[in-house]
């Protein structure tokens, strides 16, 4: 088949009249089917009928069959499609013709995608894929630190800046992500006018419990670390320098303590897979040496990203994580055919490359080829033309928050309300938009290519979208959470008011005395009090319980006196907020 494919209809009448007895007989077919053809929330779904398998033939016949043949004949579908998974095979005919001219847009419905993906990867390839059920969790125990409230004299509030680090976990292939969290911490003296120390008065530590300090052990980055971060490591150490257990550093300028880069992986040397380790932090009086206060904090690190649902494969690991090798040479070998580079062959030779080496990110200051499309922009612009239609469940084919999953990230106060991606991030073709347009006003040429046949779904057309620049920019709390602290309707939209700049990110926006962000009394994104982490619901909540005994944010129900002591006057019907800015 040529490279470019015409998709006018055939001008031959028999044909046509052919095709339009099939299309009708296989959408009579299809209605019969259609309840058990309706899409799970996310993941394989059970094995078709054989009423929907006679369904899907025929309409395969229809929409394909001019061209495709099942075994010799035509171009043979078999080993086109003998590695991809049925929700592989409805995105490719999603967005056949729509980015690449090698074949016609598809012009059946989605309920007709659907049937002729079952037919071939149920009837062709015989290939059973049974709905996931979420499975149980372990509950780990949570330890809380003791704290007298009458008595002590120190509060330690200590988050993860991200409320969930993803790392590729393909190193042996590519990776976009390497290991690398960040916390951030602050220690307040109590008191009616309660005193933020800063570096000169109190040294602060990080340290990863056991059986996390080591993950060289378990992900393979450091094997290739020369290739992927251009210089060798010692083992556990990041690009940073940063280790599992280590000082924070006093940032004068945010007027914090942050450890930055630490390469914590959710692989413990027992076996098992916790995406939610805790780190003990500790703060020192420089004077004396004599410990202050410690708390614990989560260091939240997922490889729950499940590429294998289009490219084929299975997850990398037993658990239900990680991407395997095969799935990962599967996305090379596409990348190689449609953007002629010769990854494959490189990882192969034992020479992965970090995305970011050609792609330009702000989270990783890479912009080695600023002609190209951001990896953001290129990754989300690129898969929003097979994935569109679908729902909120599409944001964790590759973000580690499926709800049958090992990880659920989702585990804030919006999530208990019953909040998805969406309201925030919008729907992928909404938020694939914003970061396509950032790149269009930058003058990227493949941009447009990507917008042309994508409808934002939130907003009336493109034209209202705003741009954005991914990781500086993001959906502005005050948004909905404005300054009269009225809580919001459940029907609020943070969409398309995005931030000016990384200053007025959520981790970085402070109270109106500038030095307690609210992250510090409100916890990480996607891990806002009152949180319910799903391998134990306090586990995000160490603080809080240490500190006032309430799943809640730092100061809320009148707990006033954790900062501001006992004799502080306050009273509990006082707002714990203060002026946002």
């Amino acid at each position: 088949m040529s490279a470019k494919f015409s998709a006018s209809p055939c001008p031959c009448p028999a044909r046509r009249r052919r095709v339009r007895g099939l299309v009708a007989l296989g959408l009579g077919l299809l209605a019969l089917a259609l309840p058990a053809l309706a899409p799970a929330s996310s993941g394989p779904r059970p094995a078709p009928t054989p009423a929907e398998l006679q369904a899907g033939a025929t309409l395969f016949d229809a929409h394909c069959g001019s061209c495709h043949s099942v075994g010799p004949g035509a171009i043979d579908i078999k080993p086109l499609t003998a590695h991809l998974t049925r929700l592989g095979l409805e995105a490719y005919i999603e967005g056949q013709g729509l980015v690449f001219e090698h074949m016609p847009p598809f012009t059946g419905t989605r309920a007709e995608r659907d049937a002729i993906a079952a037919h071939v990867v149920a009837g062709v390839h015989g290939r059973v894929e049974p709905a996931e059920e979420a499975a149980p969790l372990a509950q780990l125990p949570v330890d809380i630190p003791a704290f007298d409230s009458a008595k002590d004299e120190y509060v330690l509030l200590g988050w993860s800046t991200l409320g969930m680090k993803c790392i590729t976990d393909c190193d042996a292939a590519y990776s976009y992500l390497p290991p690398g969290n960040a916390l951030g911490a602050v220690v307040i003296r109590r008191g009616p006018k309660p005193q933020v120390l800063d570096g000169d008065a109190v040294a602060l530590s990080y340290e990863a419990p056991e059986g996390f300090r080591h993950p060289s052990r378990h992900v393979r980055y450091w094997d290739f670390a020369a290739t992927i971060s251009g210089k060798e490591l010692p083992a556990d150490t990041s690009t940073a320098g940063a280790t599992l257990q280590g000082p924070m550093k006093w940032n004068p300028k945010t007027r914090v303590f942050d450890a930055a880069g630490i390469p914590v992986v959710p692989y413990s040397d027992d076996g098992t897979v916790n995406p939610y380790p805790l780190f003990t932090l500790r703060a020192v009086d420089k004077a004396t040496g004599k410990e202050l206060v410690s708390t614990a904090a989560v260091a939240p690190v997922g490889t729950e990203m499940s590429c294998w649902r289009c490219h084929g494969g299975s997850w990398g690991r037993p658990e239900g994580t990680g991407v395997s090798l095969e799935t990962a040479r599967n996305i090379l070998a596409v990348h190689d055919k449609r953007s002629g580079t010769d990854l494959l062959a490189g990882a192969d030779a034992g020479k992965p490359v970090l995305c970011q080496s050609c792609h330009p990110d702000p989270l990783f200051n890479a912009n080695v080829r600023p002609e190209l499309l951001s990896l953001p922009a290129a990754l989300h612009g690129f898969h929003v033309n097979y994935l569109k239609g679908r729902d909120a469940e599409t944001c964790s084919y590759c973000h580690p928050d499926s709800t049958v999953g090992l990880t659920r990230c989702l585990r804030d106060s919006h999530g208990q309300a019953g909040m998805t991606c969406t309201p925030c991030h919008g729907y992928l073709e909404d938020h694939a938009l914003s970061l396509l347009k950032k790149e269009v006003e930058k003058g990227n040429t493949r941009a447009p290519l990507l917008m042309r046949a994508v409808s934002p779904r939130l907003l009336p057309d493109v034209a209202a979208i705003n741009a954005r620049t991914p990781w500086l920019q993001e959906p502005d709390c005050l948004t909905c959470h404005t300054d009269d602290y009225i809580r919001p309707g459940a029907d609020a939209v943070a969409f398309n008011t995005w931030t000016a700049d990384s200053g007025g990110l959520y981790r970085a926006r402070k109270e109106h005395t500038g030095n307690v962000p609210c992250i510090a009394c409100h916890n990480s994104p996607h891990a806002t009090h009152p949180s319910a982490n799903p391998l134990g619901a306090d586990r995000d909540a160490v603080q809080p319980l240490q500190y006032q005994g309430l799943n809640a944010a730092i100061g809320a129900k009148g707990n006033c006196a954790v900062c501001h002591g006992p004799d502080s006057g306050l009273t509990p019907e006082m707002s714990p907020h203060h002026p946002m800015r």
